[in-house]
């Protein structure tokens, strides 16, 4: 019998065990109850757990108590039950906008784990567009309600939303284009948002926001910048430029850096992402991971954060190059280096997906958004092969100050439908789950749908989500932006009539 062998040789034994192991003994006697729930062996457990667990923000397992893991484990264990069924059920609905006005969400973004909702909707005021962002709390989602608004001039171009270490606070910044491309810049807090209400129109609350206008680099004035991503690195924006000629040339992908408290700007050298025909930029320590597709491979390229505005040593701090039409009468041999373009240094890695991409350069990508977890997945949908393909690529790296180590690659192709494309993909940053919609071309209907990795045995299941014809106040026809947490499993649905629904699948 169990119950009568040694406290240290049972705790030996029940290590060699599995976390839904574990749970089932329990079930058996008080005894092994009582056991089973010791706070040493939760940690050990559930550092060989390979489901994503919803931890609370910034917290490690190993500073929870052994029953508290237990109940996250459990959770995670059942939401993978129903994403990985035929049939999955939605457990939870909550409509979080009834707007009759209209102006539906043209973008939404999860903070992780799902209890922050960062939304954009566009406003047309005088014959000119304007975007309204709302910052939702879903701490508790039968209580969900806005907790911070603003409206700045322009269309909404992207956006990264960032917590600070201790959750009291987070960082939205988001590019816009107002006849110029803008970065505004808001500091929220979410201690003050905890205790806030506000409704469909809120008057704005105290918060500190920057505007920062982005001009093209002087040698290249032709080059009109349009913001596609933006990351946060400390005190540093790194911005993901399509720099467009407007002289008739081919337009090229380029990064820049933006000093957000003193507005200044340095371009990096063209020659780091001028091999990426697509290009998407994440931050982990202080390594600056370049991904995306280059010739026939899907590639994540590593270089060592620069500092491009130290001081120089005469003092005086670097600016930011001159907006178009400043005149400026010095030799180009003598152009001040604050000008110079900003050079990454030496490649530090380069880790290459392991199959070749099925159709390069013809294909819809889409990779996971930013979290604080060194890893990222991406998923391309091949349109233009029969039968219709999709594949699914995950890496996890190992990032020290000393180096960055791959500790995992995997790809996997499922496929698609051949009468159907797929929209407004999303997929987390572990790969275990993904959605997108998808669009029949023949009927005409719309149905979301699932992407389930199982970490243990390596598989992939597609499936449908929601059909076309839902039980549901709504349809997948009317279906204009979606958000998607990959941890909680918590889907956000925008509707072309104003509304929008939160959805939990456990």
């Amino acid at each position: 019998m169990l119950t009568y062998l040694p406290e240290d040789i049972l705790l030996d034994v029940l290590q060699y065990l599995g976390v839904r192991d574990v749970l089932a003994l329990r079930r058996t006697c008080r005894t092994l109850h009582a056991f089973g729930g010791n706070d040493y062996l939760w940690h050990r457990l559930i550092a060989d757990f390979q489901l994503p667990l919803d931890l609370p923000y910034n917290t490690q397992p190993a500073s929870l108590p052994g029953e508290e893991l237990q109940r996250l484990a459990i959770k995670a264990i059942r939401l993978d039950a129903n994403w990985q069924a035929t049939k999955t059920r939605v457990r939870g609905l909550r409509a979080l906008i009834d707007d009759k006005s209209g102006q539906y969400v043209d973008q939404m973004q999860f903070l992780p784990g799902g209890k922050w909702l960062w939304t954009a909707q566009r406003a047309l005021k005088r014959e000119s567009w304007n975007t309204r962002m709302s910052l939702w709390s879903l701490e508790d989602v039968s209580a969900s309600h806005r907790v911070w608004s603003t409206e700045v001039p322009g269309l909404f171009r992207s956006c990264t939303l960032v917590q600070s270490s201790e959750g009291e606070c987070a960082t939205l910044v988001v590019g816009v284009c107002d006849h110029r491309e803008v970065i505004e810049v808001h500091n929220i807090s979410l201690e003050d948002a905890k205790s806030s209400q506000y409704g469909i129109y809120p008057t704005y609350p105290s918060v500190k926001s920057k505007q920062l206008q982005i001009v093209p680099h002087p040698r290249a004035p032709l080059l009109r910048p349009i913001i596609h991503e933006i990351a946060v690195y400390d005190k540093l924006l790194i911005v993901t430029i399509f720099a467009l000629d407007t002289g008739g040339g081919a337009g090229s992908l380029q990064i820049l850096f933006v000093n957000p408290v003193t507005g200044a700007t340095k371009w990096v050298d063209p020659r780091f992402a001028q091999s990426f025909s697509f290009l998407w930029v994440r931050v982990w320590g202080d390594y600056l991971f370049l991904i995306g597709e280059v010739n026939e491979d899907f590639v994540v390229q590593v270089y060592k954060i620069p500092n491009p505005f130290s001081t120089p040593a005469n003092g005086t701090p670097p600016t930011s190059p001159p907006p178009i039409g400043t005149n400026d009468d010095s030799d180009d041999d003598e152009e001040s280096d604050d000008y110079a373009y900003t050079d990454l240094g030496p490649m530090v890695a380069e880790f290459k997906g392991p199959t070749p991409m099925a159709v390069p350069g013809h294909h819809i990508a889409q990779v996971s958004p930013a979290t604080s977890s060194p890893s990222v997945a991406a998923v391309m949908f091949y349109h233009s092969v029969h039968p219709h393909s999709a594949q699914l690529l995950r890496f996890s790296f190992d990032v020290t100050t000393a180096s960055v180590k791959l500790m995992d690659i995997s790809s996997k192709d499922f496929p698609i439908g051949n009468e159907s494309s797929a929209q407004l993909a999303q997929v987390g940053a572990l790969g275990v789950r993904g959605v997108w919609l998808e669009h029949n071309w023949e009927t005409q209907l719309n149905r979301v749908m699932k992407l389930a990795y199982d970490p243990q045995t390596c598989t992939t299941k597609v499936g449908m989500l929601l059909p076309p014809d839902p039980e549901l106040p709504f349809t997948p026809n009317m279906c204009h932006s979606l958000a998607f947490d990959e941890v909680s499993g918590r889907l956000c649905l925008g509707m072309y009539d104003g509304n929008v629904y939160i959805l939990d699948f456990v």
